[in-house]
């Protein structure tokens, strides 16, 4: 599959999917939770909210290594040769006071009705830079785009 393909298809699956499974790192054990996100257009960074008295917060800010996991399954018997499985690899942080405007915004054309939700003092709107999108089809077809 050629790279503008590959492109192409991740841009599809992070705008066609509305949640993704955030996983961070526990003191003890790998942490996942889903996530409501939005991809920015050069597809270099992922947002989602969250408040900052969270468990992922807390292990974010221990650890800012992080992976989501994002795939089109239905539970229908086609998945098994349909779906698609994106996994997202990069560093998490909040957003430092001048990116806010912008991520906020972009978050708020996707998630309208989120804005009380992030407009909470509590809660904090959070940023992985990506560092590789491994997409997956068919159970078996894997490609990588390295975004560093």
């Amino acid at each position: 599959m050629q790279m503008e393909q590959v492109k192409r298809d991740t841009r599809d699956m992070l705008i066609s999917q509305q949640l993704g499974v955030l996983a961070t790192y526990g003191s003890e054990y790998p942490y996942t939770t889903i996530v409501g996100f939005v991809a920015t257009d050069d597809l270099r960074h992922i947002v989602f909210a969250t408040f900052r008295d969270t468990r992922k917060y807390g292990n974010i800010q221990a650890n800012p290594r992080a992976s989501m996991l994002i795939d089109s399954r239905s539970n229908r018997v086609e998945d098994f040769s349909d779906a698609q499985a994106l996994t997202i690899l990069g560093t998490a942080e909040e957003l430092c006071e001048d990116e806010k405007h912008d991520f906020t915004s972009l978050y708020l054309q996707r998630y309208p009705h989120l804005r009380e939700f992030i407009s909470d003092p509590n809660c904090a709107l959070m940023k992985i830079k990506v560092h590789k999108y491994i997409l997956v089809s068919r159970f078996q077809e894997v490609v990588e785009l390295d975004m560093s």
